[in-house]
């Protein structure tokens, strides 16, 4: 897990060593925007070279002592910088070292440079894993930029003056050019052309009864949190009570040995009282975070900097993750996991029951989370430095709930059914049967913060009635989130038809 950047101008063959010692210094300064990503003895791992300049913040879980960044291969022929993890990467080795190659590395970014080696480019479609990377190949100039079949990993990509630069935040491009764009998930880009797609899902029902349905569901569950703790590293687990989050823990505490949950809340909230019931009647370890009012209204700026968010509920949810994450990380974890993902794949808001077309809105909340909650997931996280792992979004597990018939998600008023079928007799009655609550109701924090924002709201509305925002509220978290250099988002300022350009808050020297 890494924060990845990188410059790259294909037209370059040669160059001065001052103009390859400034791309380098452009690179740094990319990569200390986003030093929060990587542990602080990895800071900037970085390959400067004539036309091409790839670095990394380096969070070591995988083969901690021989994942330096980036990597090439044994011949030096491609190099690649690499965000994520690669949850099926020793049987990939393993079928790799059949067909004759070696590794000096237990890493899974030598397996990724590897498997390019043997298949080319169409071997991105053989990944299964979170991720997000940049790939140069010597041989041919070519350079390859790919994102994860949903994107969990987030990857940022702009052209200025023919050179491109790719990152992994959006405030490492901030002032190189006005259009920052997305990889979008599932495709990969070829010297940075047109995206093409290395993932699609399907939508035709699986063929199996509902009881088979509910065994399969299941078991495709208990696979994914098995892969997502495959470490020697302790696993924390963000807790908030309901079932997405209980299913993943109850199954970490099967598969993993040193799991702790941590709980974010304030006193006497619901998703505290469930989770500490709960985790006392199992024994598991927990933190709870308890949370102020004050302090919550004091993070709003840092929160939205760091998220590069400024919906209100994407904020909202954000300063939770945000006191949670802290919590990993001041008790020593740097790998996490949680339940995101299965409220829009299972149809578990509340707003699928009424919708006329509860399939469609599946489609689009699904096809969206990389632009909210897996945003916010990552953002928050990796502002302190830890790795989380989204079971729910695991590959096979979300392409077989995505196909399964709606009568299997909504029945009889019951959002996600088919979870709760899947964890009867695994969970308490409580937890299994509770309804769902947003993570900043149940935490009890949306009236404290919304209060304060609408106190501080910015006299100057113009941008925010533009763009649709009508609460005051919405206009405070729009003003921190311009203040912090980030453009305004182009498909809101493309539907009110108008283009807004960024802030300079961040000089970026070219």
């Amino acid at each position: 897990m890494c924060g990845i950047a990188a410059i790259i101008d294909a037209r370059i063959t040669d160059e001065s060593p001052e103009a390859v010692a400034h791309r380098d210094e452009q690179l740094a300064r990319m990569l200390d925007r986003i030093r929060h990503r990587g542990d602080a003895e990895c800071f900037a791992e970085r390959l400067t070279r004539p036309g091409i300049a790839l670095g990394t913040n380096r969070l070591a879980i995988v083969d901690r002592d021989h994942g330096r960044q980036p990597q090439s291969d044994t011949n030096g022929l491609v190099e690649v910088v690499f965000n994520g993890e690669l949850y099926e990467h020793r049987a990939l080795r393993k079928e790799l070292e059949r067909l004759g190659h070696k590794f000096r590395t237990k890493t899974d970014t030598e397996v990724l440079l590897v498997a390019y080696l043997e298949w080319g480019e169409s071997f991105v479609g053989r990944l299964d894993g979170m991720y997000a990377f940049v790939l140069h190949d010597r041989r041919t100039g070519t350079f390859l930029a790919a994102r994860d079949h949903i994107g969990i990993k987030p990857l940022y990509h702009v052209v200025s003056d023919g050179v491109h630069y790719f990152a992994s935040e959006q405030k490492c491009l901030i002032g190189v050019t006005d259009a920052i764009e997305e990889v979008p998930p599932g495709t990969y880009l070829v010297n940075g052309q047109q995206p093409v797609r290395h993932f699609e899902l399907r939508t035709d029902p699986p063929r199996c009864s509902e009881q088979e349905a509910v065994t399969r569901y299941r078991e495709l569950l208990d696979n994914a949190v098995r892969r997502q703790t495959d470490t020697d590293l302790p696993v924390a687990v963000l807790f908030s009570g309901g079932i997405d989050s209980a299913a993943v823990l109850e199954a970490a505490c099967r598969f993993h040995p040193a799991v702790t949950a941590f709980t974010v809340g304030y006193e006497n909230s619901a998703d505290v009282e469930v989770a500490q019931r709960y985790c006392a009647e199992l024994g598991i370890p927990h933190v709870v975070s308890y949370l102020d009012q004050v302090v919550m209204a004091e993070i709003v700026p840092t929160v939205i900097q760091g998220a590069e968010l400024f919906e209100e509920i994407d904020v909202m949810d954000s300063c939770v993750s945000y006191v949670g994450y802290r919590a990993v990380r001041e008790h020593g974890f740097k790998v996490a996991l949680c339940g995101e993902g299965s409220d829009e794949v299972l149809a578990g808001y509340a707003l699928f029951k009424t919708h006329p077309e509860p399939d469609e809105l599946m489609r689009y909340r699904t096809h969206n989370l990389y632009r909210t909650d897996l945003q916010r997931v990552d953002r928050m996280s990796m502002l302190h430095s830890v790795e989380t792992r989204v079971p729910f979004l695991d590959r096979s597990l979300m392409e077989f709930g995505y196909r399964l018939p709606m009568s299997l998600k909504l029945r009889d008023g019951v959002e996600k059914w088919v979870l709760r079928e899947a964890c009867r007799g695994r969970l308490p009655v409580y937890i299994r049967d509770r309804e769902k609550s947003r993570m900043s109701d149940g935490s009890g924090l949306t009236n404290g913060v919304m209060a304060s924002a609408r106190r501080v709201a910015s006299a100057d509305n113009s941008l925010a009635d533009r763009l649709g925002i009508d609460t005051e509220e919405g206009r405070y978290f729009l003003r921190e989130y311009l203040k912090a250099g980030f453009p305004a988002p182009r498909e809101r300022s493309k539907r009110a038809g108008f283009d807004y350009p960024h802030s300079d808050h961040f000089e970026f020297i070219p």
